[in-house]
């Protein structure tokens, strides 16, 4: 009987083991991109974001099998201010300024929970969710919910897809403006994310 619990112990703990390393073995990969769009008293803006920081907990197993669930069970994503880009060296520095990116060089999510859909068009390769976690902005912290597209794609990896608006004054920042408060940027914002997840080669 104590050899026959010791082998049900060790099958239990491998098998612990066995999902542990399916979970963990995903990471963000370079190729995702973000952008920041808005708008302006004589036109439309847009910002290209480079250099994001992202950490992640993914588990495909979770999309499969009778009990379905969403597969991201942590997420943190760090955006340096700098690499905010507009393509415009002045319209950057405007951003940097509104942003008070010398006291809070960085923007910051922390995921604090995700929802799978229950939408009948869900599959393992194409499924919705919704992100909610902490938007940190110049300091300041606001909870937001997000939705977000997953999708299998042919090399194995995952693509997330969503956008957000977000208003500026709800983070104390005030909108970019030049030339004397004659040209002024909507109050508006909308951040768009393809964020891809792929296996971490061994």
């Amino acid at each position: 009987m104590k050899s026959l619990l010791t082998t049900i112990l060790i099958f239990f703990l491998t098998a612990l083991s066995s999902v542990a390393q399916t979970s963990n073995n995903y990471v963000v990969s370079d190729k995702s991109s973000m952008e920041i769009t808005g708008t302006s008293t004589i036109h439309d803006w847009e910002a290209e974001v480079s250099g994001i920081q992202s950490t992640i907990d993914f588990n495909a197993n979770a999309l499969s099998g009778d009990t379905k669930s969403s597969p991201v069970s942590s997420l943190s994503i760090t955006i340096p201010v700098k690499k905010i880009d507009s393509g415009k060296g002045g319209m950057n520095n405007k951003i940097y300024g509104a942003l008070k990116e010398k006291k809070y060089p960085n923007i910051t999510f922390t995921l604090s929970k995700t929802e799978l859909s229950n939408d009948s068009t869900f599959s393992a390769n194409d499924f919705q969710l919704t992100a909610t976690g902490m938007l940190n902005i110049a300091g300041v912290s606001r909870e937001v919910t997000v939705p977000v597209e997953g999708q299998l794609q042919s090399d194995g990896s995952y693509k997330f897809s969503g956008k957000y608006q977000l208003k500026m004054t709800d983070y104390k920042v005030d909108p970019p403006s030049a030339i004397f408060g004659t040209i002024k940027s909507g109050d508006e914002v909308t951040v768009s994310f393809d964020i891809y997840v792929s296996q971490q080669q061994s």
